[in-house]
């Protein structure tokens, strides 16, 4: 993607908006005191620009601010390219195939919502990182919240381990979509590939951070760590959705 300075003027700007800060609450979280990101917003002639230092600089301030990892091509606008130049390529084979769930008859509302989300099993895998075992019976059907009213793409399943607290705590319910394909800072469930001699597939929660041709990075939050894994390791991604996207009116 062509550097453009007015869209990630843009960016930088709703970054703030979505995260609750202004410039100089970012500045000071960023240890930036010389008015570097003021100028930049309010540049009139456009000509400024950001270092590559300072974008890391405020995504580790941003870092501060919202509680979870942030990447430079968040604050950017801008996804990770892959090795032939392209952004999008893998983002549209990441999502797989599994049992749909039942279309709901009517759009709930609030306190009567349907019950009719399939809630995958689980099963704790055993080092201690979060990792389970997705598999595939359905224990009990949940909630459909207004977001994802007569999608029968969605189903749920419980979070296991408590590397993404304080996102979310051990036990609670997320709920994962399998048609779109994640992008880059959503949270995901990633499934990897059966190794040899075995037919468990481990899955885990995680952040999505990056991609590239030959890996994905992924992040959890306790403990904040960050990691790579090997895109021939992994069977499916699958994309976790907000409590905001479940709450809402419609797709």
């Amino acid at each position: 993607m062509a550097f453009d300075a007015n869209q990630r003027r843009q960016a930088l700007r709703a970054f703030m908006a979505g995260a609750g800060l202004n410039v100089a609450q970012w500045e000071s979280l960023s240890g930036l005191g010389d008015g570097t990101l003021r100028k930049f917003l309010d540049d009139p002639t456009g000509a400024k620009t950001l270092t590559d230092k300072t974008y890391a600089r405020l995504a580790a301030g941003a870092a501060k601010k919202t509680g979870r990892p942030v990447g430079v091509a968040e604050l950017q606008g801008e996804f990770p390219a892959t090795a032939d130049g392209t952004a999008s390529s893998f983002l549209t084979d990441l999502a797989g195939n599994v049992v749909p769930a039942f279309d709901a008859p009517g759009r709930p509302m609030l306190g009567h919502m349907a019950n009719d989300v399939p809630l995958y099993g689980t099963a704790m895998g055993g080092d201690g990182n979060g990792e389970f075992e997705m598999n595939g019976t359905v224990i009990d059907h949940v909630a459909r919240p207004p977001g994802i009213h007569g999608r029968g793409d969605v189903f749920a399943l419980n979070v296991v381990g408590d590397s993404m607290w304080p996102w979310r705590k051990p036990n609670s319910l997320i709920y994962v979509e399998r048609d779109r394909a994640p992008s880059v800072n959503d949270h995901v469930v990633v499934e990897f590939r059966p190794i040899a001699g075995s037919s468990v597939r481990q899955t885990v929660v995680k952040l999505l951070v990056g991609i590239s041709a030959k890996t994905l990075k992924l992040a959890q939050y306790r403990p904040a760590k960050e990691f790579e894994v090997d895109r021939k390791m992994v069977f499916r991604v699958y994309r976790v959705l907000e409590w905001d996207e479940l709450m809402k009116g419609g797709r």
